[in-house]
């Protein structure tokens, strides 16, 4: 199987619920062992949708015809995660009954908040990376602090040259106690997009958990909303063309409950949002059962993902170009003409400037793109 082959192939197994007639064409290619299976666990690990993959296999009776070192494989895999995530939901009850403490009622967002909210059909089958949660303004940097007394420290020592108070949300905190780091907000989402999605828009529709009391999780349409923002404009899933498979079957969960059509007119980039939307469609072989009109933005970002999937070079020049327009071009111009007009950017314009550790970890950022772009696999192509 080419790349490409493989991919889509991944996508039928991961939706294997809404295709059972895919098993006998699974069965057919275990067979014939037409399948590379190294490289088949490359791009699920990369995809963090390996535990999703073993529940999937099992509970359609596929794994006892894997190689049994694979399927051994990913039984262990869904073991330690199911287990992580069973750690990472007394976690949940360990923040919000101290947040509570202060009057501090946290709304989890993303992963979290899926996960809280009985999203997925099993506790083990998302991988969660860390636990994002909102908590009001006022009481962002008090929480915080209180968090810190409870055992929370920050990742490293590391110099922060943003203002804090005015950063999405503070640099991640880790408990050596709790499996999970914790990102706690004051914003859901960069600056840029406040107008559109804010902690006010989030309040009007935030909902409780049957799972927990003393917490919040946006609506169900304001995770759809989220899920894109997350994935196309932060991750930058759109302009790379490169998109998880864990969003986009964190997408198809939600829009069992909730109707894309219903988040789209709260989404401002709506002709992104159609693409995204069709993208996921075709990825998880459901065509345009998730939102059905094509747009010029749809072409372009299914165009990107299939000569992303088909070819390393256009891999590594598209992915060198953007970062020379996004980082080097508008990013530091960007800081510079600010610098101008606002104290503020002045202000951490001249601290990154004037110490030396910003040039050293800006180096070796540079350094792993390129060596990245140099070792690339192919299931990092879909990361």
């Amino acid at each position: 199987m080419t790349n490409k082959e493989l991919f889509y192939f991944i996508g039928n197994c991961i939706m294997l619920d809404e295709h059972p007639q895919f098993k006998a064409e699974i069965l057919e290619k275990i067979k014939s062992d037409s399948i590379d299976w190294q490289k088949f666990v490359a791009i699920c690990s990369n995809h963090l949708i390996l535990p999703l993959i073993y529940l999937k296999f099992q509970s359609h009776k596929i794994i006892k015809y894997l190689p049994e070192e694979l399927s051994e494989f990913l039984k262990n895999i869904y073991d330690l995660n199911r287990s992580r995530n069973n750690k990472i939901l007394r976690q949940f009850e360990a923040l919000t009954l101290t947040l509570n403490g202060i009057d501090v009622l946290p709304v989890f967002l993303k992963g979290a908040a899926n996960l809280l909210d009985d999203l997925y059909s099993d506790i083990g089958e998302r991988i969660l990376g860390d636990i994002d949660f909102l908590v009001p303004e006022k009481d962002y940097l008090k929480s915080v602090k209180l968090l810190e007394k409870d055992g929370y420290s920050t990742h490293s020592e590391s110099p922060i040259f943003e203002d804090i108070e005015k950063m999405k949300h503070y640099p991640r905190l880790t408990n050596p106690n709790f499996p999970a780091d914790i990102e706690i907000h004051r914003l859901p989402v960069s600056e840029k997009y406040q107008t559109w999605f804010n902690p006010s828009i989030i309040d009007q529709e935030k909902k409780t958990v049957t799972r927990l009391s003393g917490c919040y999780v946006p609506s169900d349409n304001h995770k759809i909303t989220h899920n894109f923002i997350h994935s196309q404009l932060t991750n930058g899933g759109h302009s790379s063309g490169i998109v998880s498979f864990r969003d986009f079957f964190d997408l198809y969960l939600l829009t069992k409950r909730s109707s894309v059509k219903l988040a789209l007119p709260q989404i401002k980039c709506k002709h992104k949002a159609i693409a995204y939307f069709l993208l996921t469609g075709k990825a998880l072989g459901l065509k345009k059962r998730i939102y059905n009109k094509s747009n010029f933005s749809t072409w372009i970002l299914l165009r990107k993902h299939d000569l992303n999937l088909k070819s390393v070079a256009f891999y590594q020049i598209h992915r060198t170009i953007r970062l020379i327009i996004n980082r080097i071009i508008i990013g530091y111009s960007t800081r510079v003409i600010k610098s101008f007009y606002s104290k503020g950017a002045r202000h951490v314009l001249i601290n990154c400037l004037t110490n030396p550790y910003w040039y050293r970890i800006h180096l070796q950022s540079y350094i792993n793109f390129f060596h990245s772009n140099n070792n690339r696999t192919s299931g990092k192509n879909n990361k």
